[in-house]
């Protein structure tokens, strides 16, 4: 049993798992329901205003003293038979059958700090959840935060979301008012330099390689932030576009991206790997003679490699090149592990000598599924 720090109130613990609060006239004030075990030991708090329970279910429950359950405290691997409060209410006192005592820390304040503390590097870089807790916002970690709120506006503004951009560059300058400029300026600007590039990826796809370049080069005065070189960008795209079109065997247009691309920066080179998937996969089509350029290009970045030598001559064998074909298969076979594609290319070779094309309908087919 326990008495209240004015005298005015009981508190009783019972192997019935309750706790019940009586007045000093033996008056049934309250009965506290929860524990699942016995409840072996029973305390207030200095201040009168929260009661501690310690039960056999391992557990020690803090009551407000209407009655409402507060917390459950878990820790203890043991029946709990004594709990007790410090003099100042901030650390709870318990004795288990596990042969331990806990303390536990009940001081608000120091939890709070301690909480902040572990979450700081993770508040710095979600400024949405820093704003949510109020008791973590010190002016240290807030002007830490203030770049991610800038991040965000950025990020805000290049997908056209000005307003909300604007609202998250004002919170950032109000978190470090140390940071110098014009949200909405700041805004209106990532958001131009985003159409613009949108633009340009948009001229590239519709051959206006020009007009693209000088649109990524307007975006990148009003972003520097940007990373990409105008011309670099637009190689990019129509490489990409190029591999795009060869999955739609559309084989010209996509030779016409490669070319582009290849004449807009020539220092920079489109792989033999590229040229070579459009030729292969172009020949496979029956377009071998459309893709040619692409062939030789592939054999001339890679002139030792038997894979791309093996699609030039599938290319060749195609459009009557009976020669170039021989001489391709040859390098191929020289190369190859797989038993039976060498002696697949040995064969075409024999029918090629003896002037028959060995790369039928039926042939092509078989390649396509492999």
């Amino acid at each position: 049993m326990s008495f209240s720090p004015d005298g005015k109130t009981i508190a009783s613990a019972s192997f019935d798992r309750t706790v019940k609060l009586w007045d000093i006239s033996g008056k049934l004030l309250k009965t506290l329901n929860g524990h699942s075990g016995s409840v072996n030991s029973v305390s207030f708090s200095p201040d009168g205003k929260t009661i501690a329970s310690a039960s056999s279910d391992s557990t020690v429950k803090l009551w407000d003293i209407s009655g409402k359950l507060l917390k459950t405290l878990k820790g203890d691997s043991g029946f709990v038979f004594s709990v007790s409060f410090s003099p100042d209410g901030k650390t709870i006192a318990s004795a288990s059958s596990d042969s331990t005592v806990i303390l536990w820390d009940l001081d608000l304040d120091n939890l709070l700090t301690s909480g902040c503390n572990w979450l700081n590097n993770y508040l710095v870089i979600h400024p949405d959840v820093l704003a949510d807790l109020k008791a973590c916002q010190t002016t240290a970690i807030k002007k830490e935060a203030a770049p991610a709120l800038v991040t965000q506006g950025e990020e805000l503004a290049r997908n056209q979301d000005i307003n909300l951009a604007v609202a998250k560059f004002r919170q950032a300058l109000e978190w470090n008012p140390s940071l110098k400029f014009d949200p909405q300026a700041k805004a209106k600007q990532l958001a131009k330099a985003s159409a613009l590039v949108e633009k340009g990826e948009s001229l590239v796809q519709a051959g206006n390689l020009d007009g693209a370049v000088a649109n990524f080069q307007q975006a990148l005065q009003l972003d520097p932030s940007l990373d990409f070189q105008p011309k670099a960008k637009a190689f990019s795209l129509l490489v990409e576009q190029g591999a795009s079109l060869i999955a739609e065997d559309k084989f010209k247009e996509a030779l016409a991206a490669y070319t582009n691309a290849q004449q807009l920066d020539p220092k920079v080179k489109i792989s033999a790997g590229s040229w070579n998937n459009l030729c292969w996969e172009g020949s496979l089509q029956k377009q071998a003679a459309d893709v040619m350029v692409a062939c030789e290009q592939a054999v001339k970045l890679a002139p030792k490699d038997g894979n791309i030598r093996d699609s030039r001559g599938l290319a060749r064998a195609l459009t009557g090149d009976y020669q170039g074909a021989i001489a391709d298969f040859k390098a191929y076979i020289a190369q190859a592990d797989n038993k039976d594609w060498k002696a697949q290319r040995e064969s075409w070779v024999k029918d090629l000598k003896a002037g028959k094309n060995p790369i039928t309908d039926d042939e092509l087919k078989r390649l396509s599924n492999l």
